[in-house]
């Protein structure tokens, strides 16, 4: 999901959370005694492991004191799993089922566990008053999340259903960012368009933060409609070190991959040996790699490459400057690979994996031989 919805909705989690009581009637007092014990236990202990994670002044301390979190983390959803497989449908159950899923996935517990509890929550607390906080974070829960979602689209709850379709049709838009092909990309495109739209159809006036549903739902789709896979690439023209400008419609016949990053980038800088490789490889190709700095000095750029042999197309942008505008660029590195039509194919947020990205930008390669030859 797009960072910068993920932040908008995060916070304004607390916004659900002030419901009270579950639809499911009184609960047992002892498993409510149990539920908070549970939660208090890891609190405390998490606390501990904070100071002393804090106080550690060695690598070696630091990644110790985290395994020690992750194992804390594990332990603990063996707890929650259990307490809500005991009585899935009861207050109770939801209670520490919300708490399992919205804190422990940050610790590194996914799977299984995360699984039985989002089918706990989408099976029997679909009317729960507090359902918005579960749903605000199934958007970051891979499938059991989804379960989530389906589920909570049909929530009589206008909140909560229009926050599940925006969250379905933005997570659809970026899958649809890695489709193996071009008509599955623009399928998944299409039906993230529809959930967003029956979100603003049907949650529009609804308030999830400072912003609507609507405004939050037309954000995306213009992204979509302007950015999506299957788009037309928007315009640019790129300024090089030398002061020389070229737009990214010149460069049509040839496969690009607009790669937008900064020398101050860890993960950006990590690419560079593949980089290097993929252009050697597909040299005298219609391929072209064309690197967009985001470094707010042209020096700080050609000194790296001064350092560090970058050796293809380089574009100057600022860290303010119209390409990162069109773009949407929220996180570093971004990139497009875009065919030699001008078509949008693929968009990675952070850095891909080698060979993902080799596999793709081969294909398209063959595809601009194809039609030259």
């Amino acid at each position: 999901m797009r960072p910068a919805l993920v932040t908008a909705l995060v916070v304004a989690c607390g916004l659900f959370a002030a419901g009270g009581g579950a639809q499911d009637g009184p609960a047992d007092p002892a498993r409510v005694a149990k539920s908070k014990a549970i939660q208090k236990t890891f609190s405390d202990e998490f606390d501990g492991l904070l100071k002393k994670f804090q106080q550690a002044t060695t690598p070696a301390e630091k990644n110790g004191v985290k395994t020690e979190a992750k194992e804390l983390a594990a332990l603990t959803a063996e707890k929650v799993v259990a307490f809500v497989a005991e009585n899935p449908k009861d207050a109770a159950a939801f209670d520490l089922a919300r708490f399992g899923l919205t804190k422990l996935p940050s610790f590194g517990v996914t799977g299984a566990p995360i699984e039985k509890l989002a089918a706990a929550v989408a099976d029997h607390h679909l009317g729960h008053p507090d359902l918005g906080d579960v749903v605000i974070v199934a958007g970051r829960l891979g499938a059991p999340g989804e379960k989530i979602l389906r589920a909570a689209e049909k929530s009589p709850d206008k909140k909560t259903r229009g926050t599940a379709l925006l969250l379905l049709g933005t997570n659809l838009a970026e899958q649809a960012n890695d489709a193996p092909t071009l008509k599955g990309g623009v399928e998944m495109t299409d039906r993230a368009v529809q959930y967003l739209e029956k979100a603003a159809k049907e949650a529009g006036d609804v308030r999830v933060g400072p912003a609507t549903i609507e405004k939050m739902a037309a954000e995306q789709l213009e992204m979509i409609k302007t950015l999506g896979i299957g788009r037309p690439a928007p315009e640019i023209t790129g300024v090089g070190l030398k002061d020389e400008k070229t737009t990214l419609s010149s460069l049509k016949g040839k496969v690009v991959l607009l790669d937008i990053w900064a020398t101050w980038c860890p993960p950006c800088r990590a690419m560079i040996p593949h980089e290097r490789e993929l252009v050697k490889r597909m040299e005298k190709k219609p391929f072209v790699l064309v690197s967009v700095s985001a470094d707010e000095k042209r020096e700080t750029l050609t000194e790296f490459i001064g350092r560090e042999p970058m050796p293809w197309t380089h574009w100057w942008n600022g860290k303010d400057g119209p390409i990162l505008e069109a773009y949407r660029v929220e996180a570093f590195p971004t990139l497009y690979l875009i065919d030699a039509r001008g078509t949008i194919r693929k968009k990675w947020v952070g850095a891909p994996e080698n060979e993902a990205l080799d596999k793709a930008v081969e294909e398209l390669v063959r595809e601009a031989e194809a039609v030259t030859n």
